[in-house]
């Protein structure tokens, strides 16, 4: 007896981007961030400077202080995310702490 061929329906060719569209908006959210930091750190000199009357040294030394503890924040948020609350509750309890401060 002889087996029947398989015909081969044409099937629908599904797209296969693997982020590739949604990098644009990653790339943009990280550029802004960036430039938001960075125009803070600088406008944050300046105040430092004139309005509380720091020295230079003082003034770079809190503003290296603040952005190391915004850094060492991510890595605590992600700990934690990972280990104990789940990426969701994180994300959840990240935004209301970030808009009481």
């Amino acid at each position: 007896m002889e087996k029947p061929e398989k015909i081969n329906a044409p099937t629908k060719k599904e797209p296969n981007y693997r982020g590739v569209k949604a990098m644009p908006f990653v790339i943009g959210n990280e550029t802004f961030e960036k430039l938001g930091t960075i125009g803070t750190s600088s406008n944050l000199l300046v105040y430092l400077t004139t309005v509380f009357n720091m020295k230079s040294i003082t003034a770079t030394n809190v503003i290296n202080v603040f952005n190391g503890t915004c850094n060492f924040g991510t890595l605590l948020g992600a700990f934690l995310s990972d280990t104990y609350l789940g990426r969701y509750k994180t994300l959840g309890i990240a935004s209301i702490s970030s808009f009481l401060i």
